[in-house]
């Protein structure tokens, strides 16, 4: 008996105290906790395909952005000075910045996107059947997920912003 009213006592008190998180990512493929199936993509260039197997023992930062969302937009800005002071010579984490024909964008306005705004992070491009996007089940974007080194997802930011994930708390 006093180890169901403990345990009752410590579920209220975490769900209580606990982080509030945004009730979108129910919707998702991938929840917190979970093994994500491995992936693949290409960049927008197709001259190189990468995988989340291959990415072993690193964090994957995978983000779904486009060139016309007001969000991605601000929120690429701001990456890209991040990235360029913080993250692009670090080897332990990868970062998969995912355009694809969402709507209106195709390769060439992504380029122009990347040229006009000089963006230094590589981008990667889903297929025309937007197997990623499907894969992940995304309903808004941006939309970014971090994946540990194994492989399982550790956060996960529906619109509001990748600095909303911890690991860029920091």
């Amino acid at each position: 008996m006093l180890f169901k009213i403990f345990m009752m006592i410590f579920f209220t008190f975490s769900f209580s105290f606990g982080e509030e998180r945004d009730p979108r990512e129910q919707k998702l493929t991938y929840l917190l906790g979970e093994r994500v199936d491995n992936f693949e993509v290409k960049t927008l260039d197709g001259d190189k395909t990468i995988t989340l197997e291959e990415l072993k023992g690193k964090k994957v930062f995978l983000n779904f952005t486009t060139t016309w969302c007001p969000d991605c937009i601000e929120e690429k800005l701001v990456f890209n000075k991040e990235y360029e002071e913080r993250y692009k010579d670090r080897d332990d984490i990868v970062f998969i910045i995912v355009f694809g024909p969402y709507r209106s964008d195709n390769k060439e306005k992504v380029k122009e996107y990347m040229k006009k705004n000089s963006f230094s992070f590589q981008p990667y491009y889903d297929g025309q059947e937007m197997e990623l996007y499907k894969q992940f089940g995304i309903i808004n974007i941006p939309t970014t997920f971090l994946i540990n080194e194994e492989g399982v997802l550790e956060d996960v930011n529906v619109e509001s912003g990748y600095k909303n994930i911890k690991f860029f708390k920091k």
